[in-house]
């Protein structure tokens, strides 16, 4: 199969800035390498857009228009069908004990949303390029 004929990392935002997301999907938007599926701004709406769109990865804030980060994760990580999702979070609150916290409830990352998104990029892109590797 040529290389072309990879699909893109799917990701979903799930933010509820509506700047903020406009910023990230430019950031991380490759062609042919990562596309952002959709963007969600509260709890119920991240939830229900990832169990229907089935992303990859979910760049997921903290604080959401209505609900948390928090119950996001433990909503994704119940879903047997949602294992293989990475779970990417990013927030204004970087104490070290939220940090903890969210990657025992199954986060894959926690990125500072002032000074990491250029690492948060970086991981998006690791994983693209884990993908491409596994579909050849």
């Amino acid at each position: 199969m040529p290389p072309c004929a990879t699909l893109p990392l799917k990701v979903f935002i799930a933010d509820d800035s509506a700047p903020v997301a406009d910023m990230l999907t430019e950031l991380l938007t490759a062609p042919g390498r990562v596309e952002v599926i959709g963007v969600g701004d509260s709890e119920a709406a991240a939830i229900e857009a990832i169990g229907r769109m089935k992303p990859d990865a979910v760049v997921l804030d903290m604080q959401l228009k209505t609900g948390s980060g928090v119950n996001v994760i433990r909503a994704v990580r119940a879903k047997p069908e949602l294992s293989g999702l990475r779970l990417l979070v990013m927030s204004n609150h970087t104490s070290p004990q939220l940090k903890a916290g969210c990657l025992e409830l199954g986060a894959d990352g926690y990125f500072d949303k002032v000074k990491e998104l250029a690492m948060l990029a970086q991981r998006i892109a690791e994983l693209a390029a884990q993908k491409e590797k596994a579909d050849l």
